[in-house]
């Protein structure tokens, strides 16, 4: 009886000390907060640092993207060059349409091109096909808490579709009294407003077909070093509104600031949403890149240059005839 006694206290003892094991297996096997707060702190400075790399890939897409619309409405200018031996005007005529509905039809858009027309002014044109916006002139960067379409219209114009590409209308040489968005004087842009004597308007029609001012070999200093098309600075204070240098139809030929810009001295490159100069001060390319501005030069190549290129530089580039090479 003696050795059953000591063997039942054997096994008790054994099955106390194996529940203790168990127990404290169990109790290893958890977290205590302290190690849930260090994962969590863990993890989250490897979302920060990872973060920013996500961001500049991501903005990396954007910009390529934005270059490959620039690329599309280079090829579609030459093809416009080849059929009518003209570069598309900046605008016809005071009030009429502008260069994106010119090359409409070389941008799979001949719809919409046929809704609208050349000969009438902005605002006679379809009230809706004027606020349709083409996706190649949206840069990817754009915020997109603003809507495609201007906010307003001066003097009962149509609301229309925004865009992100001007063209180059020349130098600051042409900024005095506005001379690079007029009608009869000469300067060194590439989108110029047609002249007057061959788009005349007669009962507010203009007959001529908005005939543009210059043909590549007007290009005197070449096609690769001359601008044609860019990436437009919109103030923050400006975005959807027509007024100033700010963000109004680019298809409306009253307002000339929302389709074409300048460059050269005096009117350096933009880039970032952190300017807040106000409408009208400006007439300036720039985007919402960090430091890069995209451009399609005249050989249809497209470039990114940084914000902060010199002012000599992009001079050379916004003029077409200033003879000086631009070698990189």
């Amino acid at each position: 009886m003696g050795s059953k006694s000591v063997t039942n206290i054997n096994v008790d003892i054994i099955m106390k000390r194996s529940l203790m094991k168990n127990s404290l297996t169990k109790r290893k096997s958890g977290f205590t907060l302290v190690e849930l707060l260090v994962v969590i702190a863990i993890i989250g400075i490897l979302i920060g640092m990872l973060m920013p790399a996500v961001q500049m890939v991501r903005e990396a897409a954007r910009r390529t993207s934005c270059g490959n619309n620039l690329k599309q409405l280079g090829i579609a200018i030459h093809n416009f060059e080849g059929s009518f031996n003209a570069i598309p005007p900046a605008r016809g005529a005071d009030e009429f349409l502008t260069w994106p509905v010119y090359l409409m039809p070389y941008l799979e858009n001949q719809n919409l091109y046929d809704n609208l027309d050349i000969t009438q002014k902005y605002r006679y044109q379809n009230s809706e096909a004027i606020k349709v916006t083409m996706p190649m002139m949206l840069c990817p960067s754009r915020n997109r808490n603003y809507p495609y379409v201007s906010r307003y219209e001066t003097k009962g114009y149509h609301v229309g579709a925004v865009g992100d590409y001007a063209g180059n209308a020349g130098t600051s040489q042409y900024l005095i009294d506005d001379a690079w968005a007029k009608f009869s004087q000469q300067v060194d842009g590439v989108f110029n407003s047609g002249f007057s004597k061959d788009n005349p308007v007669v009962g507010e029609v203009m007959s001529g077909g908005g005939t543009g001012r210059y043909e590549f070999s007007n290009v005197v200093d070449g096609l690769s070093s001359t601008i044609f098309l860019g990436e437009k600075y919109v103030s923050i204070y400006g975005v959807q509104h027509p007024g100033g240098w700010g963000d109004g139809s680019i298809y409306h030929g009253d307002e000339p600031e929302g389709f074409i810009r300048i460059g050269g001295y005096g009117l350096k490159l933009s880039a970032g949403e952190s300017q807040t100069v106000a409408p009208g001060d400006l007439p300036i390319f720039g985007s919402s890149h960090p430091s890069i501005v995209n451009f399609v030069l005249g050989d249809g190549s497209v470039h990114g240059y940084k914000s902060r290129i010199d002012e000599t530089t992009l001079f050379r580039l916004c003029s077409r005839q200033d003879g000086e090479m631009v070698e990189w």
